[in-house]
């Protein structure tokens, strides 16, 4: 029997014979109806592997992924979005947020890391795979990866990154009315309140301040017990100390590679920022957190554990509230190695029609292969029809 388990991993299978293979390095993110995935990087495929040996593209940009893959989450079905060949060739630790039905791709870096970095902003229309450069003038930041994004009406920030031999914690922004770059803030270190210099850190936003959330160099990483925080207005850093969980007084342990979705619930209008996995570069890390943004307080999750500990994967929350996990470097019984799995918990109590939709998934597996007047004609509602999207 179909029950309803917020705070409760689960791992989605393919129905596809089709579909990506285990990667680290790349991006996800979610709409209402399916999940993107954008690049990554995995050198253990074998040249004589079958599925990739006849994969023109693939043998030019090995070991890393040029390519955008969709997962529909009524139907468990992957498919690769056509126009690779317009991808850009850093596909590993870029920023990626989704617009509508755009991907905005920002930053990356090639094979071997750092030796090149990507500045050109891309957007990628995820209905029919097309691949443009946003023009752009003005003060362009360098070329980097592991940065972080954040859009906030018209603005894109971009939060630091690395060439591979520099780490920053500088903000710029893209103005996409004006097709203008310009710095935000460059740290200099004569403010004690910057933040020291980052990569594959993540971001919170309360509408006024940033929050950087971990993040780390080649040899360490970042507490989690003081956050540092950029205030828009005021265009000033500070320190935001976090108080631990309740129950036990604990805080996350430093990291970086790790995880960060974020939402608000509607009732309380309290915004939370949730984190999963991650390394400090010794220890991998399977646990998952929240961050209360207004009281700046720490929540462990204890029933979100990861099935295993992970690192370089991916996070992404959907509008109804459910977070997402794509592969990764997993850990177990001690061998690292990289895996292709989806993992989807529901971090919020949605509406009831949205449980019902999952209850008729569970039960009714090939509703895909149903026309849609059928389903009109049983009673599904519109909006739930147009979520299934078949396997071609």
């Amino acid at each position: 029997m179909y029950m309803f388990k917020p705070f409760v991993i689960v791992r989605h299978r393919s129905r596809c014979l089709e579909r990506p293979k285990a990667r680290s390095g790349h991006r996800i993110v979610c709409d209402h109806k399916n999940l993107y995935s954008y690049g990554g990087f995995n050198p253990c495929i074998a040249d004589y592997d079958r599925d990739m040996r006849n994969d023109r593209i693939w043998l030019a940009s090995k070991p890393l992924f040029k390519e955008i893959w969709k997962f529909n989450l009524a139907t468990n079905q992957w498919k690769r979005l056509p126009g690779r060949e317009n991808l850009p060739d850093e596909l590993a630790s870029n920023a990626v947020i989704l617009k509508g039905n755009a991907l905005i791709v920002y930053g990356g870096t090639g094979v071997p890391f750092g030796d090149s970095c990507n500045n050109q902003l891309y957007v990628c229309n995820v209905d029919d795979g097309k691949t443009t450069i946003v023009p752009a003038k003005g003060d362009m930041p360098k070329p980097q990866y592991g940065q972080a994004l954040l859009f906030h009406e018209p603005y894109l920030y971009t939060v630091g990154g690395t060439t591979g031999r520099e780490y920053t914690c500088d903000i710029h922004r893209f103005n996409f009315k004006t097709g203008l770059w310009e710095k935000v803030y460059i740290c200099t270190g004569k403010d004690l309140s910057e933040p020291m210099g980052r990569y594959r850190h993540e971001l919170g936003f309360d509408g006024k301040n940033i929050y950087v959330i971990g993040g780390g160099t080649g040899s360490e990483a970042f507490s989690l017990a003081e956050i540092p925080t950029f205030n828009l207005e005021k265009r000033k850093w500070t320190i935001s100390s976090t108080q631990g969980d309740s129950e036990d007084n604990t805080i996350p342990a430093p990291r970086r590679c790790h995880g960060v979705v974020q939402y608000t619930d509607e009732k309380t209008d309290v915004t939370y920022v949730v984190i999963s996995g991650g390394t400090n570069g010794t220890f991998v890390f399977s646990d998952v957190w929240r961050l209360d943004l207004n009281e700046m307080q720490w929540t462990c999750l204890r029933k979100c554990k990861l099935p295993r500990p992970l690192f370089f994967h991916s996070a992404a929350l959907t509008p109804q509230g459910r977070m997402y996990t794509f592969g990764g470097v997993s850990m177990q019984r001690d061998k690292a190695a990289r895996t292709d799995a989806i993992y989807a918990v529901w971090l919020t109590i949605p509406k009831l029609s949205e449980i019902c939709w999952l209850a008729l998934n569970y039960y009714i597996s090939d509703l895909r292969k149903r026309s849609p007047d059928k389903l009109l004609h049983i009673g599904i509602p519109l909006k739930f029809v147009r979520r299934l999207d078949p396997c071609i």
